[in-house]
């Protein structure tokens, strides 16, 4: 007879567990799925709840929040994006098209008979007889009445599935709660933006936004509210200034990266989805890849900032990365993900300071003044703070409140320490006291391979086939929870994906699949097809296979993937003031400005407002303001090439899109040359547009991921159709912009 397993939780680690479970070792269990939503998705289900009235959590994901890893690392080995998407898939899905990825997924997999949807599990029991454990499961229905009753059922196995973000975490300072103005966890920031936008009601004009917290969310959440009152102004035909400043308060430092970063050969560079990058195989030196876990050394610390360093380059550095002046001891740098914060950062609509709040101290109007301590003990002061935004994450110890008391003794529980409340072997998986009870999903990272991987381990340890661990991991992880917490701790706890991925797959004798050289191209799920011999093999390889194709395509400088990505790293890098270094014909002297605003067309995903200031050549001095609106869009039909787009504004509004009037063609990556040299980390992009009267080249210098210069060269239309940048005789106007 099949063993019983409960799984808490059907989101990604839920589904991906009980589909596990039934299809790699068919006919040993039986899963069942408890979650109180009436769908399954977790925190990425965006579907409208069912009419049966099962109670359904608060979304914390914006549904049009792009994920901050590509499809090829947000995905399961054997289901391919495209099986979901109908023609080219996003580079990086929305929240809302992750909820459908996985909405597929289970139909295709799992059995609606799994699933106990509209259950709320409310407490579990391990009970032991004649030395066999049995798992009493008890949970009461959503929908159900007041009155009902609580049911319960037993299990051979339980599962806990439902992740570290299991409630949000907001911490205690003092004055905080007589603060009167909006105080908003950065999760439902996407629902609350009106609330910091609206002036009358929180003094918005008069005071400051105040993000406290690093990391991921921080950087999310600064970002958001700068972009918001950008938007808000640019509609409303006026000019973002820096009177509305947004002020982050970050404890530790930080890196924050652009979402394609440069890579390839020196020979070929070109931009990539910033993990295919990060977790190439080919960075790790020969030999076999051992996975690392425990404190961070300061020697590896340095190591990582000298990667970053060379990677982003110089000048991006000054805005990206993110710590204390003076410190002399290196910290283990976090990541951040984002397009817009560094350039915020650069233009001061968003002054970042590294410290700890310590107080809130409001005022009789509706404002506050913020006390914050910085690294070196000085207490420093923000005021005239009209709303604060909490990015401080979120806490996994509801979820583990489920579990009896002696079993989380077992576990080691430590209810004060959210890095690590518990000590876990195999990648966060299981301990082998108490090998009945294991985690899927618990674990911070880039966790879509993992929680596979772990799902895989716990069927084979639980089918009572042999497998033997590389090496026994609690040790690592109480060294860990006893490091300092600012001085040897990294972002995540197990932040090796690469070393771990490739340690589960060395423990159940998984075969990485070649990507050209065997130790090339990233560790994606799709790459660790687990051999299982099932009726589903056949179709798994051909998703596996789906996925893979496309990666090799992603992997080519003069793939789709690399011109898209050549497209949006331009697009980002010119946010801001560029000011004209020569202007050799014509009278285009004047500075250029790159507003981003949230996109006015559902067809495109990112839009700038540009502002040209024209001086007259005829000596008065007086110049005029151009507007015009540039585009991008990386999903959807119009994003079938990779193009940015220019369109003139509707005279009617002045702030509408009118006419479209160029389009940007790019070229492929080329290094740029000094001499016969090449000059390390330097390259060029070329664009071309045709208009009615001229053709229009564009040649941006870069430097790791910023734009030193870049020049338009406007030629008249020749008998023939121009496809290479002559010496230039032919110009109508050449202007070079710099920063």
């Amino acid at each position: 007879m099949p063993k019983k397993i409960a799984i808490i939780g059907a989101g990604p680690s839920g589904l991906v567990t009980a589909k596990t479970m039934l299809h790699s070792f068919p006919g040993t269990f039986s899963p069942v799925i408890f979650d109180s939503q009436d769908q399954p998705g977790g925190l990425w289900n965006h579907t409208p709840s069912n009419s049966n009235g099962a109670k359904k959590r608060a979304v914390t994901l914006d549904p049009q929040m792009p994920t901050n890893l590509s499809r090829f690392t947000v995905a399961f080995s054997d289901f391919a994006w495209e099986s979901v998407i109908h023609g080219e898939p996003p580079v990086f899905p929305q929240a809302r098209q992750v909820g459908r990825y996985l909405s597929c997924y289970a139909d295709r997999y799992i059995p609606q008979d799994v699933f106990r949807l509209g259950c709320r599990v409310v407490k579990t029991e391990r009970e032991v007889q004649d030395g066999v454990a049995k798992w009493n499961v008890q949970w009461l229905r959503e929908s159900g009445s007041p009155s009902e009753s609580m049911r319960s059922e037993h299990f051979d196995f339980l599962v806990v599935a439902s992740g570290y973000f299991a409630q949000q975490y907001i911490p205690s300072i003092p004055g905080l709660e007589k603060f009167s103005g909006p105080v908003i966890h950065s999760s439902t920031l996407h629902q609350q933006r009106e609330n910091l936008l609206q002036v009358p009601e929180n003094n918005i004009s008069k005071g400051k936004t105040l993000v406290i917290g690093g990391s991921m969310s921080g950087v999310e959440a600064a970002s958001a509210v700068v972009l918001s009152r950008s938007s808000s102004m640019l509609s409303a035909n006026e000019i973002p200034s820096m009177s509305n400043q947004v002020h982050h308060i970050y404890s530790r430092p930080f890196w924050t990266l652009p979402t394609y970063l440069p890579h390839g050969s020196e020979e070929t560079p070109f931009f990539q989805p910033l993990d295919l990058a990060m977790y190439d195989l080919g960075r790790r030196p020969p030999g076999p890849i051992e996975y690392y876990l425990g404190p961070i050394p300061e020697e590896k610390a340095a190591k990582t900032n000298i990667y970053f360093q060379s990677l982003l380059g110089s000048d991006y550095e000054k805005y990206a990365h993110m710590s204390a002046p003076g410190q002399t001891q290196i910290q283990p740098p976090w990541v951040a993900i984002s397009n817009d914060y560094a350039e915020f950062v650069r233009s001061e609509s968003i002054v970042a300071s590294m410290g700890r709040v310590i107080s809130v101290q409001p005022d009789d109007v509706g404002l506050a003044a913020v006390q914050y301590t910085e690294p070196n003990g000085q207490v420093q002061t923000i005021i005239n703070v009209a709303a604060i935004v909490m990015a401080t994450g979120f806490t996994p110890f509801k979820s583990l409140s489920l579990l009896p008391e002696d079993v989380l003794s077992q576990l080691e529980y430590s209810a004060t320490d959210p890095f690590s409340p518990l000590i876990l072997d195999k990648g966060s998986t299981v301990r082998s006291e108490i090998s009945d009870i294991g985690f899927v999903g618990f674990y911070r990272g880039p966790y879509w391979g993992v929680m596979e991987m772990q799902a895989r381990f716990l069927g084979k340890l639980w089918s009572g086939n042999d497998i033997v661990y590389t090496k026994d991991q609690t040790q690592s992880i109480r060294s860990l929870r006893a490091a300092d917490a600012d001085l040897a701790r990294g972002q995540f706890p197990m932040g090796d994906y690469v070393g771990l991925m490739e340690s589960f797959a060395d423990d159940m004798a998984i075969s990485r699949s070649v990507l050209g050289e065997d130790r090339s191209g990233p560790a994606i799920p799709a790459r660790y097809l687990y051999d299982t011999l099932t009726d589903t093999r056949t179709f798994s390889a051909n998703e596996a296979d789906k996925t893979v194709n496309a990666l090799r395509d992603a992997l080519m400088h003069d793939g789709e993937v690399a011109q898209k990505a050549a497209a949006s790293a331009i697009f980002r890098a010119l946010h801001g003031l560029w000011k004209p270094r020569q202007a050799e014909i014509g009278d285009r002297s004047g500075n250029l400005v790159f507003y981003p605003r949230h996109p006015t067309n559902p067809a495109y995903n990112r839009e700038y407002v540009c502002v040209e200031t024209r001086v007259s050549t005829t000596g008065q001095g007086t110049s005029q303001k151009v507007r015009s609106i540039m585009r991008l869009a990386e999903t959807g039909s119009r994003a079938a090439t990779s193009e940015i787009e220019m369109w003139s504004v509707d005279l009617a509004d002045g702030v509408s899109a009118g006419e479209m009037s160029e389009c940007w063609h790019l070229t492929p990556l080329r290094h740029e040359l000094k001499g016969e040299e090449r000059v390390p980390g330097k390259y060029m992009i070329l664009a071309k547009s045709i208009g009615f009267e001229s053709i229009y080249w564009y040649t941006f210098h870069f430097e790791g991921v910023s734009i030193s210069s870049w020049e338009c060269a406007e030629l008249e239309i020749p008998t023939e159709d121009k496809t290479e940048l002559d010496s230039g005789k032919n110009y109508r106007s050449q202007t070079v912009y710099e920063r």
